[in-house]
Protein backbone atom coordinates (compact mmCIF):
# COMPACT_ATOMS: atom_id res chain seq x y z
CA UNK A 1 0.00 0.00 0.00
CA UNK A 2 0.76 3.66 -0.62
CA UNK A 3 -0.47 5.12 2.52
CA UNK A 4 -1.08 3.30 6.03
CA UNK A 5 -4.86 3.63 7.72
CA UNK A 6 -2.69 6.73 10.09
CA UNK A 7 -1.49 8.22 6.27
CA UNK A 8 -5.13 8.13 5.34
CA UNK A 9 -6.79 9.86 8.62
CA UNK A 10 -3.81 12.28 8.10
CA UNK A 11 -5.09 12.92 4.25
CA UNK A 12 -8.51 13.99 5.66
CA UNK A 13 -7.17 16.04 8.70
CA UNK A 14 -5.13 17.97 5.87
CA UNK A 15 -8.36 18.29 3.73
CA UNK A 16 -10.17 19.24 6.37
CA UNK A 17 -12.30 16.47 5.98
CA UNK A 18 -12.15 14.84 9.79
CA UNK A 19 -14.64 16.50 11.91
CA UNK A 20 -15.04 16.04 15.93
CA UNK A 21 -17.22 18.28 18.43
CA UNK A 22 -14.72 19.93 20.73
CA UNK A 23 -17.67 19.90 23.62
CA UNK A 24 -18.57 23.25 23.20
CA UNK A 25 -22.90 23.24 23.54
CA UNK A 26 -22.90 26.38 21.39
CA UNK A 27 -21.46 24.47 18.22
CA UNK A 28 -23.37 22.29 16.65
CA UNK A 29 -23.18 18.58 15.68
CA UNK A 30 -23.77 16.21 13.07
CA UNK A 31 -27.72 15.03 11.83
CA UNK A 32 -26.32 11.79 10.03
CA UNK A 33 -28.52 9.13 8.08
CA UNK A 34 -31.61 7.34 9.38
CA UNK A 35 -32.00 10.34 11.85
CA UNK A 36 -28.83 9.53 14.13
CA UNK A 37 -26.73 11.96 16.20
CA UNK A 38 -22.92 11.96 16.61
CA UNK A 39 -19.73 13.79 17.57
CA UNK A 40 -17.42 12.82 14.63
CA UNK A 41 -17.74 13.20 11.10
CA UNK A 42 -15.80 12.16 7.78
CA UNK A 43 -16.49 14.74 4.69
CA UNK A 44 -15.53 11.99 1.90
CA UNK A 45 -16.29 15.08 -0.58
CA UNK A 46 -13.05 17.06 0.08
CA UNK A 47 -11.30 14.18 -0.65
CA UNK A 48 -13.19 12.47 -3.29
CA UNK A 49 -12.79 15.83 -5.03
CA UNK A 50 -8.83 15.33 -5.32
CA UNK A 51 -8.55 13.20 -8.64
CA UNK A 52 -5.03 12.05 -7.47
CA UNK A 53 -6.07 11.30 -3.94
CA UNK A 54 -8.60 9.29 -4.88
CA UNK A 55 -7.38 7.41 -7.64
CA UNK A 56 -4.18 6.61 -4.86
CA UNK A 57 -7.16 5.89 -2.45
CA UNK A 58 -8.45 2.99 -5.30
CA UNK A 59 -5.20 1.42 -5.57
CA UNK A 60 -4.64 0.73 -2.34
CA UNK A 61 -8.11 -0.38 -1.57
CA UNK A 62 -7.75 -3.20 -4.54
CA UNK A 63 -4.45 -4.21 -2.91
CA UNK A 64 -6.28 -4.29 0.83
CA UNK A 65 -9.05 -6.24 -1.15
CA UNK A 66 -6.40 -8.66 -2.74
CA UNK A 67 -4.66 -9.55 0.48
CA UNK A 68 -7.57 -10.07 2.17
CA UNK A 69 -8.82 -13.07 -0.26
CA UNK A 70 -10.97 -11.02 -3.11
CA UNK A 71 -9.72 -12.13 -6.81
CA UNK A 72 -9.62 -8.52 -9.52
CA UNK A 73 -9.62 -10.58 -12.48
CA UNK A 74 -13.55 -12.19 -11.32
CA UNK A 75 -14.69 -8.54 -11.24
CA UNK A 76 -16.82 -7.24 -14.12
CA UNK A 77 -18.62 -4.21 -12.36
CA UNK A 78 -17.81 -1.97 -9.72
CA UNK A 79 -21.14 -0.40 -8.62
CA UNK A 80 -21.30 2.30 -5.73
CA UNK A 81 -24.37 4.94 -4.58
CA UNK A 82 -24.39 8.54 -6.42
CA UNK A 83 -24.53 9.99 -2.23
CA UNK A 84 -21.06 9.66 -3.06
CA UNK A 85 -19.46 6.75 -4.09
CA UNK A 86 -19.87 7.50 -8.11
CA UNK A 87 -16.53 8.69 -8.69
CA UNK A 88 -14.81 5.79 -6.63
CA UNK A 89 -16.19 3.44 -8.34
CA UNK A 90 -15.54 4.57 -11.55
CA UNK A 91 -11.37 4.77 -10.42
CA UNK A 92 -11.44 1.41 -8.77
CA UNK A 93 -12.80 0.28 -12.19
CA UNK A 94 -10.20 2.41 -13.78
CA UNK A 95 -7.50 0.39 -11.81
CA UNK A 96 -8.93 -2.82 -12.77
CA UNK A 97 -9.09 -2.29 -16.31
CA UNK A 98 -5.04 -0.97 -15.93
CA UNK A 99 -4.29 -4.33 -13.98
CA UNK A 100 -6.31 -7.26 -15.33
CA UNK A 101 -5.41 -9.32 -18.66
CA UNK A 102 -8.87 -8.11 -20.40
CA UNK A 103 -8.57 -4.75 -19.03
CA UNK A 104 -12.89 -4.61 -19.26
CA UNK A 105 -14.46 -3.35 -16.12
CA UNK A 106 -17.71 -1.35 -16.10
CA UNK A 107 -18.60 1.31 -13.39
CA UNK A 108 -21.96 2.09 -12.52
CA UNK A 109 -23.86 4.60 -10.44
CA UNK A 110 -27.63 4.04 -9.15
CA UNK A 111 -29.13 7.06 -7.62
CA UNK A 112 -32.00 7.77 -4.79
CA UNK A 113 -35.86 6.53 -6.64
CA UNK A 114 -37.88 9.54 -7.28
CA UNK A 115 -41.42 7.53 -6.47
CA UNK A 116 -43.00 7.53 -3.26
CA UNK A 117 -43.17 4.52 -1.16
CA UNK A 118 -39.91 3.08 0.35
CA UNK A 119 -36.26 4.37 -0.57
CA UNK A 120 -34.45 2.26 -3.17
CA UNK A 121 -32.10 2.97 -5.84
CA UNK A 122 -32.38 2.86 -9.15
CA UNK A 123 -30.31 2.37 -12.30
CA UNK A 124 -29.71 4.60 -15.82
CA UNK A 125 -31.20 2.65 -18.42
CA UNK A 126 -28.04 2.33 -20.00
CA UNK A 127 -26.17 0.71 -16.71
CA UNK A 128 -29.27 -1.70 -16.25
CA UNK A 129 -28.35 -3.27 -19.82
CA UNK A 130 -24.47 -3.82 -18.13
CA UNK A 131 -25.35 -5.75 -15.04
CA UNK A 132 -27.31 -9.44 -15.77
CA UNK A 133 -25.43 -12.38 -15.11
CA UNK A 134 -22.23 -10.16 -14.29
CA UNK A 135 -20.04 -10.44 -11.15
CA UNK A 136 -19.92 -7.19 -8.97
CA UNK A 137 -18.42 -5.48 -6.28
CA UNK A 138 -19.60 -2.60 -4.10
CA UNK A 139 -18.00 0.46 -2.91
CA UNK A 140 -19.09 2.98 -0.66
CA UNK A 141 -17.44 6.39 0.45
CA UNK A 142 -18.44 6.35 4.06
CA UNK A 143 -19.81 3.52 6.16
CA UNK A 144 -22.09 4.82 8.73
CA UNK A 145 -25.04 2.09 9.31
CA UNK A 146 -24.80 -0.40 5.86
CA UNK A 147 -28.47 1.49 4.67
CA UNK A 148 -26.80 2.93 1.47
CA UNK A 149 -24.77 -0.38 0.86
CA UNK A 150 -28.24 -2.88 1.34
CA UNK A 151 -29.81 -0.60 -1.22
CA UNK A 152 -26.94 -0.52 -3.70
CA UNK A 153 -27.36 -4.29 -3.20
CA UNK A 154 -30.72 -4.63 -3.74
CA UNK A 155 -30.60 -2.47 -7.16
CA UNK A 156 -27.86 -4.48 -8.50
CA UNK A 157 -29.62 -7.96 -7.61
CA UNK A 158 -33.09 -6.82 -9.17
CA UNK A 159 -31.02 -5.81 -11.84
CA UNK A 160 -29.38 -9.29 -12.14
CA UNK A 161 -26.26 -8.91 -11.18
CA UNK A 162 -23.92 -10.98 -9.22
CA UNK A 163 -22.67 -9.24 -5.79
CA UNK A 164 -19.15 -10.14 -4.53
CA UNK A 165 -18.95 -10.63 -1.26
CA UNK A 166 -17.00 -7.34 -0.57
CA UNK A 167 -17.62 -3.97 0.28
CA UNK A 168 -14.86 -1.63 -0.57
CA UNK A 169 -14.96 1.55 1.90
CA UNK A 170 -12.54 4.71 2.23
CA UNK A 171 -13.74 5.21 5.10
CA UNK A 172 -15.73 2.74 8.04
CA UNK A 173 -17.34 4.71 10.77
CA UNK A 174 -20.07 2.10 11.62
CA UNK A 175 -18.23 -0.52 13.53
CA UNK A 176 -19.21 -3.67 11.62
CA UNK A 177 -16.84 -5.54 9.86
CA UNK A 178 -19.64 -6.78 7.25
CA UNK A 179 -23.02 -5.76 6.19
CA UNK A 180 -25.53 -8.23 5.23
CA UNK A 181 -22.73 -11.32 5.40
CA UNK A 182 -20.35 -9.12 3.17
CA UNK A 183 -17.35 -8.20 4.38
CA UNK A 184 -16.32 -4.58 4.91
CA UNK A 185 -12.86 -3.25 3.49
CA UNK A 186 -11.67 0.22 4.35
CA UNK A 187 -8.95 2.44 3.95
CA UNK A 188 -9.85 3.68 7.58
CA UNK A 189 -11.71 2.08 10.17
CA UNK A 190 -12.83 4.45 13.19
CA UNK A 191 -16.07 3.77 15.05
CA UNK A 192 -17.50 7.18 16.35
CA UNK A 193 -20.32 7.39 18.34
CA UNK A 194 -24.11 7.99 17.25
CA UNK A 195 -27.28 8.54 19.04
CA UNK A 196 -30.57 8.64 19.04
CA UNK A 197 -32.05 12.36 19.35
CA UNK A 198 -33.67 11.02 22.70
CA UNK A 199 -29.99 9.42 23.90
CA UNK A 200 -27.70 12.64 22.81
CA UNK A 201 -25.82 13.74 25.13
CA UNK A 202 -24.61 17.18 23.19
CA UNK A 203 -28.69 17.85 22.38
CA UNK A 204 -28.75 18.00 26.21
CA UNK A 205 -25.96 20.29 26.40
CA UNK A 206 -28.14 22.54 24.01
CA UNK A 207 -26.06 21.79 21.34
CA UNK A 208 -28.00 21.40 17.97
CA UNK A 209 -27.62 18.95 15.32
CA UNK A 210 -26.91 19.77 11.92
CA UNK A 211 -26.47 18.26 8.41
CA UNK A 212 -22.96 18.23 7.89
CA UNK A 213 -22.28 18.44 4.58
CA UNK A 214 -24.32 21.07 3.97
CA UNK A 215 -23.19 23.55 7.23
CA UNK A 216 -19.71 22.55 6.99
CA UNK A 217 -18.26 25.70 7.65
CA UNK A 218 -20.69 26.18 10.35
CA UNK A 219 -19.58 23.14 12.19
CA UNK A 220 -15.77 24.17 11.91
CA UNK A 221 -16.23 28.03 12.73
CA UNK A 222 -15.31 29.41 15.67
CA UNK A 223 -17.75 29.54 19.02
Amino acid sequence: MNRTTDDWIDQYKKKGALWTHDGNPKRPHAFLTLGKHSSGFFNSRLVVSDEVLLRDAASDLLELFANQGGDFTKVNGIVGPQTGATKLAEYISDQICTFSRDGVCFWASPAKSKYEGPKSLIFSHEDLCLLPCESILLCEDVLTTGGSVDLTADAVSNAGGIILPFILVLVNRSGLTEVSGRKVIALIDRPMPMWTPDECPLCKKGSKAIRPKDNWVRLNTGY
